[in-house]
């Protein structure tokens, strides 16, 4: 199996931002506005004009942020920002350089809770992110792995009880033919 080219910016072109309290669920013009807004792309489904990403605070890479969607705590439930992140992935993947790409999707939390409870609700991150692309990839059959870590697997240099462990990390691959 071969991966894929890891210098092209990896799948979700995201950022962590706080989510609004109260959040409504944004409409298509307000998910448009708002994945070019914040990460410079224009999904498919969108004619907006170009503009830069913002810089992010949260001390992670790049990559990690462009890899991972983040959850609140206790939830599984898609904030503002995840849908954006989605919607920009679906796009992602959809360009001739991913286009044979398959993807795993790996839950994790953090150390609040029990770890039987944490893995479950990794578990339901990941089966959330999963229902979200498969309901917007032409080839759902290109998700491939959906597994959960719970709290076992902790962000490097990041403590167990961050915010930023509760997340989806989503690795890409080369499709076998």
């Amino acid at each position: 199996m071969s991966v894929v080219n890891r210098s092209f910016p990896l799948l979700i072109l995201g950022l962590i931002l706080s989510p609004p309290s109260g959040a409504m669920a944004l409409d298509d013009t307000a998910l448009c506005a708002r994945a070019q807004e914040v990460y410079g792309v224009t999904p498919e489904r969108c004619v907006m004009p170009s503009a830069p990403p913002p810089k992010t605070t949260t001390g992670l890479s790049e990559e990690m942020l462009e890899s991972h969607i983040f959850f609140p705590q206790g939830g599984a439930d898609l904030n503002d920002d995840a849908q954006v992140q989605i919607a920009v992935l679906l796009t992602v993947l959809d360009t001739t350089v991913m286009q044979n790409a398959c993807l795993r999707l790996i839950g994790h939390s953090d150390s609040s809770g029990g770890d039987a409870a944490n893995k479950a609700l990794a578990r339901e991150r990941a089966d959330t992110v999963a229902n979200a692309l498969r309901s917007g990839l032409k080839d759902p059959t290109r998700l491939r792995d959906v597994l959960s870590e719970g709290e076992a697997a902790p962000l490097q240099g990041i403590p167990s009880t961050s915010p930023l462990n509760r997340r989806v990390e989503i690795q890409a691959k080369t499709c076998p033919p």
